[in-house]
């Protein structure tokens, strides 16, 4: 029976480098992060794996924790709204208020398996009639196993299932024997890398259009607020600042408005 000593060294360890939290009362959620553990290092049970992380942690046996405890949930356009907004009249405001002599900067900031990126592109193009050589997207995730999938573009049947529709998957994506592969040279390719949120330093003054959705329910209120300085400070006065369903800025004390955007609404830096 795994002990609660080893339960929080590992919760702990988590919340230090991720800011994720596992409470007492979810400790039962690293026992299967313990069992691929255990099984990836060739070990006989959790106390041999509490041994071997309790001497010395590589940078392989941290990066393999740090992907299996990442929560990695995702698919395409996770509720349609904000997508629709942002390619209709997210796209439009920044281009005619903002006039970005480059381009559009968009930050896909917790991109996971690349769905998120994806998806923007889709609506861009699909329901903006924008031209995608006029975006240049950052795409950056924690875990680096869910960047390597983003990267290749290739899909599983349930993963096409979820959230996209037939028209877009057959526009968008062409068949690979049982998967589904993004079409050549039909998107811009994004800029994929390796980011802590809580950690890393972010650009300063870089996005019109930040995507934050669904990440920022997994953080404490001290990390929240210093990731969402931190997002703020990497945004343009005027940029746009996209949350997932249920998110707010309750509690912040940042110089975000809430607005209505078509039929959803976001947050924009006051200029």
């Amino acid at each position: 029976m795994t002990t609660n000593t080893i339960y929080k060294f590992f919760a702990d360890y988590v919340y230090k480098h991720t800011g994720i939290t596992y409470k007492e009362a979810d400790y039962y959620r690293l026992d299967s992060r313990f069992n691929t553990l255990i099984g990836h290092f060739n070990l006989n049970d959790v106390n041999e794996l509490y041994s071997l992380y309790n001497k010395e942690i590589t940078k392989d046996m941290h990066t393999f924790l740090i992907d299996l405890c990442t929560n990695n949930e995702t698919y395409f356009f996770r509720d349609m709204k904000p997508f629709q907004a942002f390619a209709k009249e997210g796209l439009e405001y920044v281009t005619n208020e903002l006039k970005p002599p480059l381009g559009v900067n968009i930050w896909s900031c917790a991109c996971s398996t690349g769905q998120e990126p994806l998806t923007i592109y889709m609506s861009a193009d699909h329901f903006g009639k924008f031209d995608l050589k006029k975006i240049s997207l950052d795409a950056s995730d924690i875990s680096t196993e869910a960047l390597d999938k983003a990267k290749a573009g290739i899909y599983s049947g349930l993963d096409v299932q979820r959230g996209l529709p037939t028209p877009l998957l057959l526009k968008y994506f062409d068949k690979d024997e049982d998967n589904w592969k993004v079409k050549s040279g039909i998107f811009p390719t994004p800029n994929f890398f390796e980011l802590n949120l809580l950690t890393d330093n972010f650009p300063i003054n870089k996005y019109h259009i930040v995507f934050c959705r669904n990440v920022l329910i997994y953080q404490e209120m001290e990390n929240k607020k210093k990731i969402l300085e931190k997002i703020y400070d990497a945004m343009v006065p005027g940029g746009l600042l996209f949350f997932g369903a249920g998110e707010s800025m309750i509690g912040m004390k940042l110089d975000f408005e809430s607005i209505q955007l078509g039929k959803a609404h976001c947050y924009q830096k006051k200029k």
